[in-house]
């Protein structure tokens, strides 16, 4: 009974205490106590799968996915100012799962903007042959609104700065550790940020292939919502597995990364202008010339426009732009066909090339056009189309965007006092180094006077054709491109006017080369290059006061050009012409070649490529003065008398006269084509000399009739001769031509001709003589 009774107690005791439940502590909030089984449950979610180098992860059945491994629909290029035209499609390449940056294409940045916290995940590659050193190597980086530049380099084994080093916040903080792989191999960014809150700061937390290299670093940024975006520094990096989640999915906490209402960007022709991006040009009419004030500006693809229209004449006028290879005044003079329809138009013409007009102004009115530069580079004429005002009053806006910059641009500094520019291969360089950004700069070490720099890199020409190039600086200043002089500004001088020459390039890469040194006061080099597809582009990081405009305009002259064109069949220009003397002969054949005869010396005087002839000169006052070329890459292979009888040929050639002795001028015929044959007789012998062009080259034949005196010889060349390959090559000299000069530099091929001294001479015994001209390759 005892036993049974304390039985019987002693699970009444333990009944009673299991009664009486301890009460678990409330969970940070207040809501829930800790194990509350009605406590929601969280999200199940698929988790992201394990990348390999081959191979890239899936990404969070959570996660909003950036990049699929098949196309960048979700992100818009982002220009660089020398990106190409064109639309916000990206430029860069999509192959295996994996994209790269295409260099100078611009960057790419996400269609949509997301607010709240997240999860940035994504995957890079540097290119696995190392090129460059520095920030030269890889080099992209990762922007999310609000929050510094994470830093995309190649920095196994690779110095440079610490907070410009891969993973590292750029300019603020460099990465815990280095936890770089391979160039080549795929590394991972896990990247967390978290939104400013009332009483906190923005911070950012940084994985870097599994490695936490910053943790809850600190920014001012009040940014609740930003967009993400990968930059193009030139380099052909390489991204996979992009893909964006929420941080914290309780929207009471803290808020998730989603879209941001009207985030998706308007159209270019809707975007209101940006007040720095704007252009703005007045265009005034002059007082009884029917003429615009301007008959030329430059816009960039895009760019907001605002033309202020002042019509300062006594008469009515309008603007009306139109489409490139627009014939406004055949546009114009069409309206008269029809003088009642267009009275009731204002004169503007029912035209689908006309984009924008004005309204018809009365005299001394104005109006204000706003729009937006269209993206299509090109001349987009505009025109007055009142009656009669077409033939004279008009103009273009040239469409123009920037050009490409340096590429791989190097630097060697040299210590040294000079009053002009030394011969820098002569010296040793005190230090040399890579430019990160590939554009000329003298801030590279703490040198304040006596020193100079030489950059070298390369520059791509985008077609072939004829280039200008700018300089400036404080002091000497020389500029080579491919081992040649372009343009000079020597010798101690502040950074004033700005000098410009100009080369033909062919298509492709170019060697580039800037010679710079500072003797004392400031310090300043500028540089930029314009072609005929682009405008002037800076090249290096100082630029002057009015660099846009270029190089100071020589006098306008007082009358407009009258170029002469060819198309299918010669043209011939007699008149006073630079280097063919008071009776020059000028021949336009089709195909771009030209030459001058000279009817003085009974001669082929000069050669050239490109346009023909400019006549505005004589068909203006009174005629006066002789024109030269208008084209470039001229030649004049040898001045004075063709034929002379040498005793040996080392006998001294016969000084040039204004009309040489036994010479007498018979004149030119034309054949069915209207090619010339120009005709003179040299002692009894009578001569016809007729030549035909050919891509880059001039065949000349000289058919003799008659008796060829003994020892009779055919200079063809003078100057520095070399034989090479079956021909010879000529430097005879720099040309100079009314403030233009020329090379001079040709290739001849003749058969028997010999060289004797500085002269190219041919013995002449036959009837007929071959001679072919070109310009070395």
């Amino acid at each position: 009974m005892r036993f049974s009774f304390l039985l019987a107690l002693g699970l009444t005791s333990s009944l009673h205490a299991a009664d009486i439940k301890k009460e678990q502590p409330m969970t940070p909030g207040g809501v829930y106590r800790a194990h509350d089984m009605q406590r929601p449950r969280p999200q199940v979610i698929t988790p992201p799968g394990f990348s390999t180098q081959e191979k890239a992860g899936a990404a969070p059945s959570d996660a909003t996915i950036l990049f699929d491994g098949k196309d960048l629909s979700k992100w818009k290029r982002e220009p660089r100012k020398d990106s190409p035209p064109g639309d916000d499609k990206p430029l860069w390449k999509v192959e295996n799962g994996y994209f790269e940056i295409v260099g100078r294409s611009g960057s790419i940045r996400t269609r949509e903007s997301f607010k709240g916290d997240g999860h940035l995940h994504l995957e890079w590659a540097t290119p696995a042959t190392v090129v460059g050193n520095g920030q030269g190597r890889g080099n992209s980086g990762v922007f999310i609104g609000g929050f510094p530049e994470i830093q995309v380099l190649d920095s196994y084994q690779n110095d440079t700065y610490p907070d410009g080093q891969a993973s590292g916040l750029y300019s603020s903080y460099p990465p815990m550790v280095n936890a770089s792989r391979k160039p080549g191999e795929w590394q991972t960014y896990d990247i967390l940020f978290e939104r400013a809150k009332p009483g906190s700061k923005a911070k950012l937390t940084v994985i870097h292939n599994g490695i936490v290299v910053h943790f809850h670093r600190e920014f001012d940024s009040a940014a609740q919502e930003g967009d993400l975006m990968l930059q193009d520094h030139l380099n052909p990096v390489r991204f996979r597995n992009i893909w964006l989640r929420p941080l914290r999915v309780d929207s009471d906490k803290a808020g998730t990364p989603a879209p941001a209402k009207n985030a998706a960007a308007k159209p270019a022709a809707q975007a209101a202008p940006s007040p720095a991006a704007l252009k703005a040009i007045r265009i005034k009419t002059m007082t009884a010339q029917m003429k615009y004030d301007q008959a030329e500006f430059v816009v960039r693809p895009g760019q907001p426009v605002k033309v202020i229209f002042e019509n300062g004449d006594d008469l009515p006028h309008n603007i009306v732009f139109c489409q490139p290879g627009t014939d406004t005044a055949a546009m114009a003079l069409k309206q008269m066909e029809n003088v009642e329809a267009a009275l009731k138009r204002n004169w503007v013409p029912d035209d689908k090339r006309v984009w924008l007009h004005s309204k018809m102004l009365n005299p001394h009115e104005e109006e204000t056009l706003t729009f937006t530069a269209p993206e299509k580079p090109g001349d987009y004429p505009f025109v007055c189309t009142f009656p009669g005002h077409a033939l004279t009053m008009n103009g273009k806006m040239k469409v123009l965007p920037l050009g490409e910059g340096l590429k791989d641009l190097k630097f060697a500094l040299y210590q040294g006092a000079w009053k002009s520019l030394p011969d820098f291969s002569k010296l040793k360089p005190h230090r040399e180094g890579v430019v990160a950004d590939n554009l000329i700069q003298i801030k590279l070490d703490d040198y304040k006077n006596e020193f100079g720099v030489v950059f070298t890199g390369q520059l791509h020409a985008p077609r072939k054709g004829s280039y200008r190039f700018y300089i400036t600086g404080d002091d000497g200043v020389r500029l080579l491109v491919d081992g040649k002089t372009v343009v000079e500004y020597d010798g101690i001088h502040p950074a004033g006017d700005i000098k410009e020459g100009s080369t033909q390039l062919e298509q492709g890469p170019h060697e580039f080369r800037l010679e710079y040194f500072q003797d004392g006061g400031d310090i300043a080099v500028f540089a930029a290059w314009k072609g005929s597809n682009f405008d002037i582009t800076p090249l290096s990081t100082w630029t002057p006061k009015g660099w846009e405009k270029g190089a100071k305009p020589k006098q306008k002259k007082d009358f407009d050009p009258i170029p002469l064109v060819v198309k299918n069949e010669p043209v011939i220009y007699r008149n006073f012409i630079a280097g063919a003397g008071n009776r020059g002969i000028a021949v336009g054949y089709p195909g771009g070649i030209s030459l001058a005869w000279s009817a003085e010396q009974m001669n082929l005087a000069l050669i050239w490529r490109g346009a023909f002839m400019d006549a505005s000169k004589h068909w203006n006052s009174r005629g006066g003065g002789h024109e030269p070329p208008l084209g470039y890459d001229v030649l004049s292979p040898a001045q004075g008398q063709p034929f002379a009888i040498l005793a040996t040929p080392e006998t001294a050639w016969p000084e040039k006269q204004e009309r040489a002795p036994g010479y007498a001028w018979k004149g030119y015929r034309l054949d069915a084509s209207r090619h010339p044959t120009f005709l003179y007789e040299w002692n009894g012998l009578k001569v016809a000399d007729r030549s035909t062009a050919a891509p880059n080259q001039l065949k000349r034949t000289l058919k003799l009739d008659g008796k060829v005196p003994s020892n009779t010889w055919l200079r063809l060349a003078s100057g520095k001769i070399e034989s090479k390959d079956g021909g010879f090559l000529i430097d005879a000299g720099k040309l100079n031509f009314e403030g233009r000069a020329f090379e001079n530099k040709l290739r001849i091929t003749a058969a028997g001709a010999r060289i004797v001294g500085e002269n190219l001479l041919l013995p002449v015994t036959g009837p007929e003589v071959t001679i072919t001209y070109s310009w070395p390759q």
